[in-house]
This record gives C-alpha cells, structure tokens and sequence, in this order.
C-alpha cells in the first residue's frame, strides 16, 4: 500500500498548480486524475478534421501575466508562448459600424470617443481608478478567503471609497449604465463581463464586473493550443519530484477518526496520506459521493445538495473546420475588426443581453443565437494545415433546452449548430457552406459528461453568485477551503475567487497548506505574488481579521 505526504484528487489545472508547489516546498505528493487526459478545461483536439487544432473548453486566457505559475515556474522559458492580439475584444453590427478596443489604451480611447466622447472620457476616469486599486483587487483574489463575517462590510466600504457611486450593491448592468451613455459601448462592456460566466443582473455583484473590466483587453491566446499550458504545468510537477496517475478515479475518501487518511480508487487500491487530502473536483463528488454522510456535521449534507451549478456558465459550443477567415461586412466601419481575437456577435445593445439571460431563465432555448467568436488560427497558424483557420462559436443556452431532459441535446445540437453558423453568417457573409471543412457541435451535455466536474454543464464547477461568493464558496462550510474534516481541504474552481483558467483556487490552497504544515515557502521563480499577497494579508491582519 502506497503513502505519501499529500493526495490531490483532481489533474485540471488548479490540481497541478497545487502539487507543483507542494512539491517544490519538498512535499511528496500525487495528483490522481480520473481521466486518461489530464488538464481539465485546458483541453485542444482535432475534433473537425486531422491538422484542425480546437480548444473545446478553455480558450481566452485573461489571466496572463497575473497567473502565479507563471512566473514563479517560469513556463515561458519553458515553451508557453502567450499571444497578445493588439485587436482584442470587440463587436461588429448590422449597420456596418464595428467597435474595437485595443491592448493600446490611447487606440481605445480614440475608438470609444467615435461613438460617445463622453464615454472615452468615463472610461479614462474607471480606467484609472482600476489601475489605482489593482494590486488590492488582485491581492484578494489571489489570497485566501477571509473568515470574518466583519470582513465583507469593511470590504465593501473600502471598494465604494474606490469606485463610488455605492458599487458594492450594484448590478454590472446598472454599473455599466450608471457610467456610459452609448447602447454599443454598453454592450460591449456588459459582453466582456458576462463572457466571465456569471450573472451581470445580480445585485452586488459590480465589483467583480470592475475586476473583469481591469483586463478587458488582456485576452490572450496558448501557442499550440490550450492543453500546452496543461503539459507544462504537469512537467514542472514531475520535474520538482512529484507524481501523477492517470485514469484512476477516487471512490472514496477515507476518513479514520474525524480525519481524512487517504483514499480508495475504483479498482479497490488505497493510498494512504501523512498530512492532507486536497479535493479539486465538484463539491458534490466531494462531500457526497466519496465521504460517507456520517463523517460530515448535521446539515452540511443538505447545504452542500443546494448548491446552485450552472448559473450564467453553460455554454453551447461549435467549432468550424474552415477554407478561409471571416470577412465581416462591418470591416467597411474599422478594417480591425478583421482581425479581433474576442468577438461579440449579436449583443449590440444591453436590451439583447437582457433577453438572452430571460430566456436561459425560462429554460427556453435562444430564439437568435448570440455568440463569442474567435478564430485562433488568426494569431497561431500552427492550429491549422497552411492557409485554413479554424473558428469557434460560443453561446449561453440552458442545461434542459426548452425544459426537457438534457440528453435532448444529442438530438438537436447539430441543427442549432447550423443556426448558430447562420447568425454568424449575417454579419461574416463569406462563410457559405463551401468554406466550412468540418463542424462539431459541442453542448453542455456533452460537457458534463467529458468534464464531471462541471455538472450541469457550468464551467465554473459551482455557480459565481453572491450566496457562493468568497467566504461563502461555494458553501460556507468549506469556504476558507479547510472542511470540518481534519486534514482535508479543498482547492478546486468551486473555491474563492472562481473558475476559469486562473490558478487562484490552487494558489491559494497552497497559502493554507504553507501554514498547516508549517512548510517552508519554495523558493521558485521571481515569486511575483508574494509582495501582493503578503502587503494584502498584512493590511487585512492590521484591521484585526484574521487570515
């Protein structure tokens, strides 16, 4: 029978930062993956045709260079070459116009000011007050949550000192309309938020549509596709010492004693742990189906089963084999367009984006299909043979379309494809049938079934809503990632700050780790976080909260 230090349930990207860290602090620790792939959501296949690279998961990376790896493990070194497209987010619209903003600040201004100078100017003033702020913003996110009840109203009064206008209990929607007077730069702004996976009609939920907006035009894409940055984060793992199987699904998680000991996979095999079991997967896989009821407090069983999942992150997803890149008709209004990475298709003003979200609310499959576009291949050709592109359409559609059992999704997904490729066809004419090579539909049943994790279809692995925010992620019984078992803890994308490929769950599971085990901090890197994280730690401690 095996034992190590620490076991990792999980292989996704939160799992790997985890145990690469742990390793470099000399902790002998495994990561069990359930699939024959690991990386989770950081995930590329030739779903189309040979030689056509797709991310079917994970595709715009917006936390690069923030991402602690990184740097810390220096992965650029290492062969993950991060693409920055000087276009980077924008839409174009039926009436010809297109509206771009640019990793260049005064290009942004200059093309916000075409359409509402009033707005340049306001987007200078939130611009600055972002920037003024970032450290802390990013400081929080990249810190463990705080176990404070006092904390959130002293965190509220310092961001409305920031941001005014009492932010903290605003909706993004009312944020972005409160500040900007345009309907186009409104729903761009509103776009770049709600393609994060959350709901921008909730109330309180502005500041985390400020932190969005903080890297509106950071969206980057992986050289060689997603699953590189994957494949990296797993050699600086093995390469520091520790280890990884795949294709070994954990059962159970034994607990002996009020503690977690180790745990026992499918085939029967144990594992034994010294100090720690961290889960990454889904609360439910957690504290429902690998930990016997028995072992858990009185109630938590019944908390963790409300649980809301796939709330404002369900994607439907088709990716395109193509002979050629889109032309768009509104290339006539700014020729970038041509050459955006992130692109809106469809939400051309608030009142669409509102719709859309009512009929995800009322189960109802989108009348007209709404869309974020990207063509990769535009800044990485290697993700195609010479001279074709591959695309891929992304919208937000319920788990049960039009109320039914998800597996209608087999038998209709193929034709609200072609839909999807219609309504993109209405601004891109150019892609007729002749130019499309190969498709492949992609829903969300088909992703809560390849990814389990992501159950119901969400790719944040528990809903970003307020009552599953910070401390409260996703249920306060495990929200400062310690659970009420000894010697588990949890640091997957259900945990603070959210899902997504930003390391911040296993990072800051990481921190927790450092002080239980009383480990001594690896020495990697340029440990760009620590200044951050220590000066955030520091100002919360000097309040009286405890972190």
């Amino acid at each position: 029978m095996r034992t190590v230090d620490v076991i990792v349930i999980g292989g996704g990207h939160n799992g790997l930062t985890l145990a690469a860290y742990l390793a470099h602090a000399g902790v002998d620790v495994l990561v069990l993956e359930r699939r024959a792939e690991f990386g989770g959501g950081l995930c590329t296949e030739e779903v189309t045709l040979p030689g056509f690279q797709h991310n079917l998961h994970s595709n715009f990376h917006g936390a690069m260079p923030f991402f602690p790896p990184f740097g810390d493990f220096k992965l650029e070194d290492r062969g993950a070459i991060y693409l920055h497209p000087p276009a980077n987010t924008g839409m174009p619209m039926k009436d010809g116009r297109a509206l771009v903003l640019y990793t260049d600040e005064l290009r942004s201004y200059e093309e916000l000011a075409r359409f509402s100078p009033r707005d340049a100017e306001a987007w200078l003033e939130l611009r600055g007050q972002m920037m003024s702020h970032v450290e802390e913003l990013l400081g929080s996110g990249y810190s463990p949550p705080i176990d404070d009840p006092d904390a959130e109203p002293y965190l509220a009064k310092e961001l409305d000192g920031w941001f005014k206008q009492g932010v903290t209990a605003m909706s993004a929607v009312e944020l972005v309309r409160s500040r900007f007077e345009n309907p186009h730069v409104q729903a761009l702004l509103l776009f770049h938020m709600a393609v994060g996976g959350w709901d921008v009609r909730e109330p309180g939920l502005a500041p985390l549509g400020i932190a969005f907006l903080a890297y509106i035009t950071n969206w980057q894409l992986c050289r060689g596709g997603s699953h590189h940055l994957a494949h990296l984060l797993g050699g600086v793992l093995l390469e520091a010492g520790g280890d990884l199987r795949e294709d070994c699904e954990v059962a159970r998680i034994m607990v002996e004693g009020g503690r977690a000991t180790g745990v026992v996979l499918s085939t029967g095999e144990k594992i034994l742990a010294r100090k720690a079991v961290v889960s990454t997967v889904d609360p439910h896989q957690t504290f429902r189906t690998m930990i016997d009821e028995g072992a858990l407090p009185p109630g938590m069983p019944a908390r963790v089963d409300a649980i809301t999942y796939g709330h404002g992150d369900v994607l439907f997803g088709v990716h395109l084999a193509l002979d050629e890149a889109p032309r768009y008709t509104a290339a006539k209004g700014n020729p970038d367009i041509d050459r955006t990475f992130n692109i809106n298709i469809g939400y051309e003003r608030p009142e669409d984006l509102i719709e859309h979200y009512a009929e995800i609310d009322r189960k109802a499959l989108p009348k007209v299909p709404r869309l974020q576009v990207g063509v990769n291949t535009l800044f990485d050709p290697s993700q195609a043979p010479p001279g074709k592109h591959t695309a891929l359409l992304w919208q937000f559609v319920p788990y049960e379309p039009d109320g039914k059992d998800p597996s209608t999704w087999n038998q209709i997904k193929h034709e609200y494809a072609e839909r999807c490729i219609a309504a993109w066809r209405e601004y891109a004419p150019n892609i007729t049938g002749d130019k499309i090579l190969g498709s492949y539909a992609y829903s969300p049943y088909d992703t809560s079934r390849k990814l389990i994790n992501m159950r119901r279809g969400g790719f944040h692995c528990a809903a970003v809503l307020q009552k599953q925010a910070i401390y409260r992620r996703p249920v306060k019984d495990v929200g400062t990632m310690r659970t009420p078992i000894e010697g588990l803890y949890v640091g997957g994308s259900s945990c603070h700050p959210h899902g997504g490929i930003t390391a911040g769950p296993g990072y800051n599971c990481f921190q927790l780790l450092v002080d239980d085990l009383k480990l001594k901090t690896p020495h990697v890197g340029n440990k760009f976080w620590e200044p951050v994280r220590d000066q955030w730690r520091a100002r919360m401690r000097s309040m009286g909260f405890r972190v």
